[in-house]
């Protein structure tokens, strides 16, 4: 099973975003400074940048997964009621969220699971902890527990199954109400952010002379250091803000 903890960057996509970051250092550096200098920051501020964008990828990639995971509950409820054992549900669950996807993360973690059952002989409790072990969901792994509990102790595992994907479902839903609501905050942030820069890019291409005693005295280019520095820490303050933990 694929680890949706980490984020493993392809040798493509890492050589892409360095260049993205040097671009990012030299607009930085030419519109405070009049210089591209600051590109001789890269290999210095690189790994940091990296591994946040890492994070980044890790952590929207484990969102689609549970936006997946909740159909896949549905669906999986939907043929337990039904009479189905784990196995058949799951291939109805891939086929279902093939129709609904065209080829998803859940879709390949469920073909996963279907070949450790039954080429590997893995049980189906074990099966569903491992799952939800690599891919980092607190919801899977409560799954996992309701199924193999009742699986252990002969629990209605129908009425049970259906209880746990309702609950689960809705504490998703809700998870994605406020997921959108931290987005819309974090976009206007990031828009407040740009104004400083569209404004300096604004005066640099209507009247160039007017910024020009910031990048040719002393105090022009302390002056500007110290708006650079205010603008990092803002963002940082903002990311900080609405970086929030569900």
């Amino acid at each position: 099973m694929a680890d949706y903890r980490v984020y493993e960057m392809r040798p493509t996509e890492r050589f892409c975003v360095v260049i993205g970051l040097a671009g990012i250092l030299c607009v930085c550096g030419y519109l405070f400074y009049a210089s591209i200098f600051f590109v001789a920051l890269l290999p210095f501020i690189k790994g940091p940048a990296i591994k946040a964008y890492c994070r980044y990828r890790a952590e929207r990639r484990r969102n689609q997964l549970l936006l997946q995971f909740r159909d896949f509950l549905y669906s999986l409820s939907a043929s337990f009621a039904t009479g189905r054992h784990l196995c058949e549900a799951l291939e109805e669950a891939a086929r279902n969220l093939g129709d609904i996807y065209g080829g998803s993360l859940m879709e390949n973690e469920i073909q996963t699971m279907i070949r450790s059952i039954r080429e590997t002989g893995q049980s189906e409790p074990r099966t569903l902890e491992t799952f939800a072990l690599y891919s980092g969901l607190a919801d899977a792994e409560s799954f996992a527990e309701v199924y193999g509990t009742c699986r252990k102790t002969g629990g209605n595992l129908v009425s049970a199954v259906n209880k746990a994907a309702a609950v689960i479902g809705e504490k998703i839903s809700i998870e994605q109400e406020i997921r959108t609501m931290v987005s819309q905050k974090k976009l206007e942030g990031r828009i407040i952010m740009a104004m400083p820069v569209i404004l300096i890019v604004f005066l640099q291409t209507s009247s160039p002379d007017y910024l020009s005693v910031m990048y040719h005295t002393a105090a022009g280019r302390l002056l500007m250091t110290g708006a650079l520095a205010a603008m990092s820490a803002a963002a940082i303050i903002i990311e900080r803000i609405t970086r929030i933990e569900i």
